[in-house]
């Protein structure tokens, strides 16, 4: 294993138990946080893991607004479950809200129904009252995922395993008695 800048060729803190996760049920707090893994048995045993850094797709967290006079719209209504139309952007077009509105005007905006697709910055209109109340996406990376992880084969017993993760997968994973340390 090679020796990089402002790292140690050895484990300084924090080494814990490693109990493989499904990708489907990840979670952050499964999160290694760059760790690299002990391999204690292995008998040709396969290995799947996320690489540190590694982020999913971008999860909608919120709504700003473009900052131009009007932006807030006309002719809405307090509402939940509205449909929302792609301005500018990349979503898939699933995106669904809930606003309310005082006088016609959107005051506030919630997402009820994450949407897919959809990057920081991205222009939606409400498709309600006049379809004119414009709102920036705010979004955030999300866990990455399955299609995210490397499944490596045969890995070596009794060693540390030279790639730093984030996370260790159960769907293909079979050595077992895995230590994480940094």
């Amino acid at each position: 294993m090679g020796q990089f800048g402002n790292q140690p060729d050895f484990i300084t803190n924090d080494i814990q138990t490693v109990t493989p996760v499904l990708a489907a049920n990840l979670a952050a707090t499964d999160s290694l946080d760059g760790s690299i893994i002990y391999v204690g048995t292995s008998a040709a045993a396969n290995l799947q893991v996320i690489p540190a850094g590694a982020v999913g797709p971008s999860v909608v967290t919120g709504f700003s607004s473009p900052g131009y006079t009007g932006s807030n719209g006309t002719g809405y209504t307090t509402q939940n479950g509205l449909d929302t139309i792609i301005l500018e952007g990349n979503g898939a077009g699933n995106l669904i809200v809930d606003i309310v509105a005082v006088n016609g005007a959107v005051t506030s905006i919630t997402v009820n129904t994450a949407g897919t697709g959809y990057l920081n910055g991205d222009l939606i209109t409400v498709n309600e009252g006049g379809n004119n109340a414009v709102f920036r996406i705010v979004a955030a990376p999300g866990l990455p995922t399955a299609a995210q992880a490397i499944t490596f084969t045969n890995v070596i017993q009794g060693e540390w395993f030279p790639v730093v993760v984030d996370y260790v997968l159960s769907d293909l994973t079979t050595a077992t008695n895995l230590i994480a340390g940094k």
